[in-house]
């Protein structure tokens, strides 16, 4: 059985093969192939592209073709795996996904080729879970405003919330989206004695101190709105003008997510016109934005450069944590993150 890793600027082909080499014991061979990029922003242009257009949005280099024409399994985080890569492979049983998004791979056609494809989903939930956390407390608190000042020389106390600069304790927040990191997040601040609230739409869970709400009244009663919901064309703009004009105006609106989730010319239009607090956003329609960008020009917001998930734990773990669920392959197991099980139950032969 042979495996062939595709690595990138975040998770180098020898952390893939480090991961999975817990596989070697059932004789997996394991190969790797570095894809090659000019800097960090190409890799976030193409992934821009990629969201937005779909894996065929993007095709890559021809030694990558090379590398995995005869992979059984090809492990990916985010080059583009294509229907012209997948007709390309002479074995192709499996497609593995270093991160909890498909988007970069032709799931549809992998699923009609009979090949099993796998995510790792929450392989950086505590990774963006703490980063939520932070950046909450940091815009509603004014400490990289704060920092901006006082590495400019001045001594500024006072900023745009400075009449309702609020404890956590007893506040309402609202999680839209309560899966892994939804969760993780709910978790953390309920340890702030915070009232905690949540919205999620798509699945019949529970959280001990969590009270599930719809949509409409998690936007008027919460303190807080922390995005954590997948973007799918449903959920596209899921925080319109309306519901936006629903907060209260002493309210905090935090994405670390997906910029899509949100009408982010409605929500310019809100902070500037100072009808909510302030926001604090990892994500943009546009990435970088530019220092010109609507949004980027806005005082009471702050803003991070899409990094929430970018530890070198969330890296590092990442191989390991689907290496080991891909294991059940081998061990007559249901591996957990296999996203089509049907066909993993009609194809795969050991």
């Amino acid at each position: 059985m042979k495996i062939v890793g595709i690595g990138d600027m975040l998770i180098p082909g020898n952390y893939i093969k480090k991961g999975f080499s817990i596989l070697e014991a059932y004789g997996a061979q394991i190969g790797i192939v570095q894809w090659e990029l000019k800097s960090y922003e190409e890799l976030q242009n193409i992934n821009l592209m990629v969201e937005n257009g779909g894996s065929e949005a993007y095709d890559p280099p021809q030694y990558i073709f090379d590398a995995i024409e005869y992979a059984d399994i090809i492990i990916t985080q985010f080059c583009t795996v294509t229907k012209k890569m997948i007709d390309h492979c002479k074995n192709l049983k499996a497609i593995g996904i270093l991160r909890g998004g498909v988007e970069n791979v032709n799931t549809q056609y992998a699923d009609e080729k009979g090949i099993v494809v796998f995510n790792t989903p929450g392989r950086n939930a505590n990774a963006v879970a703490d980063f939520t956390v932070g950046v909450l407390i940091s815009e509603c608190r004014n400490i990289a405003r704060s920092h901006a000042e006082m590495k400019q020389g001045n001594w500024v106390r006072d900023f745009t919330n400075k009449a309702s600069v609020p404890d956590l304790m007893d506040k309402t927040v609202g999680i839209i989206g309560l899966g892994e990191i939804g969760r993780k997040v709910a978790r953390r601040l309920l340890s702030f004695d915070m009232k905690v609230i949540a919205y999620e739409p798509y699945a019949n869970v529970s959280f001990d101190g969590v009270r599930l709400v719809g949509l409409e009244e998690l936007m008027q009663e919460s303190d807080f709105v922390t995005v954590h919901a997948r973007l799918t064309k449903e959920t596209e703009k899921l925080i319109s003008e309306e519901l936006l004009g629903r907060m209260k105006p002493t309210a905090y609106l935090i994405n670390t997510s997906r910029s899509g989730l949100i009408d982010e010319d409605a929500l310019y239009r809100t902070l500037k016109e100072k009808r909510i607090a302030g926001a604090a956003l990892d994500v943009y329609n546009v990435e970088p934005p530019g220092k010109d960008y609507p949004i980027v020009t806005l005082d009471n917001v702050t803003l991070t450069p899409h990094m929430a998930g970018g530890t070198v734990d969330a890296f590092l773990n990442s191989p390991k944590l689907l290496a080991e669920d891909m294991a059940g392959l081998w061990k007559n197991e249901v591996p957990r993150f296999a996203m089509n099980k049907e066909t993993l139950a009609r194809v795969w032969k050991r």
